[in-house]
């Protein structure tokens, strides 16, 4: 497929060059532009299956499906009776009246898994984020007695070749343990851990209406929702819906009580909060970078 018809919309990036003190503000900046249309793809694909369900569910309640001798089956693979060893056959042949409902019952489990999908995305780009900015300061991770080794080798780092390899294979083995066990902290917490660490600000065109405080909170929440599914929650939570009683909820908005189920409702309010996230770091690194420049919304709106 071409990739251009996935391509997102008129949104309008933030270029700018960067000093030696913010080498990390420009690679990180760029880390953003590139994933505002991964994250874009990934739930087109998704709206497409999803469409493509009700489509079909549309067709094959229809009277020209009904009324005709087309028979609707399921090919997989089992081993033959002949003994001639595994083959394609039909493994399952529903009724005709039964195809429709069945192409239906399938768009939830579909819309969750997207949900997954969407995550998992958002999960890497978080930890690629954050890795960039402590591959620039790697001191914030190597305080303390049990490090005393990786302060040595970095301050070394410089002398030799061999110093800078030892250095390097040490500094990946941090990171990557560092890493693992913040995947247990959740995105929330990573989020709000990178924001003190590197001093990101919201931009100030926001300050009135928002803070990186409020987007981890809606990282919370969609946590929450991808752990409803994953944990097979079948009720929606009070804990999910008193998230949703916050600004800070976006377009999400779970009872509890009610049944708990993912649509494509909840994936486009994902999509929205992942295009407004990126648009806002994008517009915090400018702003990090030339601090003189306090309000750009009307040159880029």
């Amino acid at each position: 497929m071409d990739e251009k018809l996935l391509s997102v919309g008129p949104i309008k990036w933030i270029e700018f060059p960067c000093k030696n003190e913010n080498q990390w503000v420009g690679e990180a900046n760029k880390l953003v532009m590139d994933f505002g249309g991964i994250f874009h793809s990934v739930y087109l694909r998704w709206a497409f299956a999803i469409n493509g369900l009700h489509v079909a569910q549309e067709h094959y309640s229809s009277d020209y499906w009904l009324k005709n001798n087309k028979p609707f089956n399921v090919i997989g693979i089992r081993n033959s009776v002949d003994g001639s060893g595994p083959k394609q056959t039909v493994v399952y042949a529903p009724e005709k009246h039964d195809v429709a409902e069945l192409h239906g019952s399938t768009i939830p489990m579909l819309s969750a898994w997207a949900f997954c999908n969407m995550y998992s995305c958002l999960e890497e780009f978080i930890f690629k984020l954050f890795r960039i900015f402590l591959n620039y300061h790697p001191l914030n991770l190597l305080k303390g007695s049990d490090f005393k080794e990786g302060r040595t080798l970095y301050r070394n780092r410089g002398k030799s070749v061999e110093d800078q390899n030892a250095w390097q294979n040490y500094w990946d083995d941090r990171l990557d343990s560092w890493h693992r066990k913040k995947l247990y902290d959740g995105i929330e917490k990573v989020v709000n851990n990178l924001t003190v660490q590197s001093n990101i600000k919201i931009p100030k065109a926001y300050e009135s209406k928002f803070n990186y405080t409020d987007v981890s909170k809606t990282l919370g929440g969609i946590s929450l929702i991808r752990n409803c599914f994953i944990h097979g929650v079948t009720t929606v939570p009070k804990e999910l819906e008193e998230f949703c009683s916050d600004f800070r909820s976006l377009l999400f908005s779970y009872k509890e009580g009610e049944k708990f189920v993912i649509t494509i409702h909840e994936l486009a309010t994902f999509d929205f909060f992942t295009s407004t996230f990126l648009q806002t770091l994008n517009q915090s690194f400018f702003e990090m970078v030339c601090p003189e420049v306090t309000d750009i919304t009307d040159k880029f709106s």
